[in-house]
């Protein structure tokens, strides 16, 4: 069996035709859904894209990584799915956005496209409450009409090539396809730009994207703050959404693209497709832009996992993107080391059910924005958000999907709130201690300003000629001698 897994960047789970959007057309990942292990509650490890990419690539969780920000990517030290997948006699090709350390080793077979960073995003090593991101307002006046071939354009491009040339190759193989859509700047077709203009404006803007923003704390509205939100009006708002949606037909027509070319070289039967993101968009919604919290917006992913001669199927358990990494380790029969955090998603694609995993999604932040931690738990139809420096929260998404209405209060005085809150407390602290994690971030954080001879205050947005590397934390998985 082969595996192919793409990766967009910034695609929330909500804005797809197939997850109920009013605005998004998607036949493409509708059919991959409706042909798929269509897991609907799934959820990064960290809404940032370094962190949640390594996560996704090692099936750590970031507090174990140390790759806290856009600052300091995973390079390859803790075995991922290529260097492990290598020592397994299984060779795995790369095209397209990793955001990987530029100067790693990763074990890949041949990579193409790689999208590594260079260069740090020094607003990480500010952890001050309500700095403001340099360029932050540039974000919004990215948006228009695509005058040449896109990044996309050309991963994809490359991807036909190599399943042309390599699909049928004699052995097994592993392609990961990292596409940068629907991420800013959004520079789409003026088919698809006229299109979503219609269809934008006939809908209206929903009302979660206007105030009052209910579920802001002190470190939401430092977020909020952040990102220049403040200087969003309603005109930039509707261009945003109209940019966003054509940049998720891009998409959409790209993975169109590589299924029919699995179809057309007879590759469907003896390929398990897998579709992700790296975390979602916040897109207006509560007052905030980009990604960064944990508001479903940003949180939760999609994941579909299509696999010759399963039936398709609808799977509500909590799932994290660090399950991604051990499920590939189980679809091509090899072992995976004994401390990856992430658990395979195998018996639920196969059974349905498995009582043996963990019954939440766990999300962590500790990056640019906000002074102290944010962590999430996923249980049941609750979640829990942790604030090192800040009042948890907690929401019901069965009675309150727009996550409007905080519950955490009641925790006080109801019963039955206090103990929902004590089981996602547990289940927390089963994965870290919030205040040690926030506390170990922000000192690592400090120590890379040092080095990297950063003033006080905030004037660089980034440097160039040094990339810090991540203090992992779980050494046993990064000896090489240990890899078998």
């Amino acid at each position: 069996m082969n595996i192919l897994t793409i990766i967009s960047d910034e695609h929330s789970y909500q804005a797809m035709a197939n997850s109920g959007s009013l605005y998004a057309d998607t036949p493409n990942l509708d059919r991959l859904a409706s042909e798929s292990k269509d897991f609907v509650n799934a959820y990064t490890s960290c809404p940032v894209c370094a962190p949640a990419r390594a996560s996704w690539f090692t099936g750590q969780f970031v507090n174990n990584l140390g790759t806290w920000d856009n600052s300091t990517p995973y390079d390859g030290r803790v075995h991922g799915i290529a260097s492990w997948m290598k020592a397994h006699d299984i060779p795995v090709y790369h095209i397209g956005k990793t955001h990987f350390h530029v100067d790693g080793e990763y074990g890949f077979k041949d990579i193409e496209l790689p999208g590594f960073l260079k260069s740090p995003d020094l607003g990480c090593y500010y952890r001050d409450d309500n700095v403001r991101r340099i360029g932050a307002e540039r974000r919004f006046q990215r948006i228009g009409i695509k005058e040449s071939e896109s990044f996309d354009d050309k991963v994809v491009s490359a991807t036909l090539d190599w399943l042309s040339n390599h699909g049928n190759d004699s052995s097994p193989w592993v392609l990961n396809v990292g596409l940068l859509d629907p991420h800013f700047p959004f520079y789409v077709t003026k088919e698809d730009w006229d299109y979503f203009e219609k269809r934008v404006d006939d809908i209206g803007l929903p009302s979660g994207v206007f105030p009052p923003y209910t579920s802001l704390n002190k470190p939401l509205e430092s977020l909020r703050k952040y990102f220049a939100a403040e200087t969003a009006t309603e005109e930039i708002i509707r261009k945003v959404f109209i940019g966003y949606h054509a940049a998720i037909k891009e998409l959409d027509t790209h993975i169109g693209m590589i299924l029919d070319k699995l179809d057309e070289l007879g590759l469907s039967d003896d390929t398990v497709v897998i579709y992700t993101s790296d975390h979602g968009e916040q897109l207006g919604y509560h007052g905030l832009w980009w990604k960064c919290c944990m508001f479903e917006e940003s949180a939760r992913i999609p994941l579909m996992i299509r696999y010759p001669g399963l039936k398709p199927d609808k799977i509500k358990a909590p799932v994290s993107i660090a399950d991604i990494f051990p499920t590939m380790c189980s679809i091509m029969g090899i072992p995976v080391f004994a401390d990856v955090d992430g658990e395979s998603l195998i018996k639920l694609i196969r059974d349905g059910h498995d009582e043996e995993r963990r019954d939440f999604a766990f999300s962590e932040y500790n990056a640019h924005g906000i002074s102290g931690g944010m962590y999430m738990v996923r249980w049941k139809n609750y979640k829990y958000v942790h604030y090192t420096d800040s009042d948890s929260q907690l929401f019901n998404l069965s009675t309150d999907p727009g996550e409007n209405n905080d519950i955490f209060p009641l925790s006080a005085s109801d019963d039955s709130i206090k103990e929902i809150v004590e089981n996602c407390r547990e289940r927390l602290y089963s994965i870290c201690n919030p205040d040690e994690v926030t506390a170990r971030s922000k000192d690592f954080q400090r120590r890379m300003k040092a080095e990297l001879c950063l003033p006080d205050e905030y004037t660089l947005e980034r440097s160039v000629g040094f990339v810090p590397r991540p203090e992992y934390r779980k050494s046993v998985i990064v000896a090489e001698e240990k890899t078998r």
